[in-house]
């Protein structure tokens, strides 16, 4: 697995913990994200395929968290709004994340 990425202007680093030692794992959770502290979280206890699957939805909330702009639609706003404005968010955070990673593009396509 690898160290750290790179999500926009910020850095992430990516740890591995026991679910028996971690409380924010213990409830079948595969990872999480710490905004303030800029950390990914993974299981250590669960297969590569499912860490690399927990990575990238972990750094999906990342890049929301980074992305995600003052402009959002009001509560009550259609599903189609809803929705671009959620590919507005990672439509350019993924191609940054892709491009200022290529250890993370390689480490997942093996």
């Amino acid at each position: 697995m690898i160290k750290s990425i790179k999500v926009g202007p910020q850095k992430f680093d990516i740890i591995q913990r026991d679910p028996k030692e971690d409380g924010m794992l213990n409830d079948n959770s595969y990872g999480y994200t710490l905004d303030q502290g800029n950390l990914i979280v993974i299981a250590s206890d669960v297969s590569e395929s499912k860490q690399k699957v927990t990575l990238v939805h972990e750094i999906l909330h990342s890049a929301r968290m980074i992305m995600e702009g003052a402009t959002k639609p009001k509560k009550k706003a259609d599903y189609e709004e809803w929705e671009h404005h959620f590919i507005g968010i990672y439509e350019n955070a993924f191609i940054m994340i892709m491009q200022d990673n290529p250890d993370l593009v390689e480490w997942l396509a093996n």
